[in-house]
């Protein structure tokens, strides 16, 4: 475990967000509890991930769609290894939604039961990269850079959140068969909305009324 820079905590070869990242949870992935219900969004920062918290709250929660419930997204989806609002994850109802940035080989075995659905949502590079080097410069827990010019060195060699975003993708795709995962890109999602969420619920074997 790296703990010399300031921003990333590297674990396991894999970069985490150092004031964030809930090390109890990441270091004892294989004890934590995975229901065959759980539905997980796994995604490389800055690839979607909100939007499709918020796509999954309204296919599983009707205080959502009516504005009846008055809970914040990140706590309807929380992520698995940040847990920002320390939601406990016991006393969650089934089936829960998480979310995660999680490579392939991190990932606890009981990812692999096939009743365990994971979407997986992935980004053109060059927009990931535009969106995250903003991001950064707004984020006080993240690195900010001068130029994109730097930040894009950064990113290439994966000195970011999510280390490198090709080893990322590759990973979960070479792996895609030890899974019940669904992959699908922000673009086609941007394109066709509404099919895509039609073939989100179809994956989910959900219908959204």
């Amino acid at each position: 475990m790296d703990n010399q820079n300031e921003y990333l905590l590297n674990f396991r070869g894999y970069n985490f967000e150092r004031t964030l990242v809930k090390m109890n949870i990441v270091e004892n992935m294989e004890d934590q509890e995975i229901r065959d219900d759980d539905v997980f969004i796994v995604t490389y920062p800055k690839s979607g991930t909100v939007w499709t918290q918020q796509i999954l709250s309204l296919i599983y929660f009707e205080g959502y769609r009516n504005n009846t419930e008055n809970i914040q997204t990140i706590d309807r989806a929380p992520f698995f290894e940040y847990n920002n609002h320390n939601v406990d994850f016991a006393k969650m109802p089934s089936p829960r939604i998480f979310c995660s940035h999680l490579p392939y080989y991190l990932v606890p075995k009981a990812f692999k039961n096939k009743k365990v659905k994971i979407l997986y949502v992935y980004r053109n590079p060059k927009d990931v990269l535009t969106s995250y080097f903003h991001y950064s410069n707004l984020m006080v827990i993240l690195e900010a850079s001068n130029t994109i010019e730097t930040f894009m060195q950064t990113f290439l060699d994966g000195r970011v959140v999510g280390s490198n975003w090709f080893d990322h993708i590759r990973g979960w795709y070479e792996h895609r068969h030890d899974f019940n995962i669904m992959f699908l890109s922000y673009e086609d999602m941007k394109k066709d909305l509404r099919g895509s969420v039609l073939k989100i619920c179809s994956f989910l074997e959900k219908e959204l009324s």
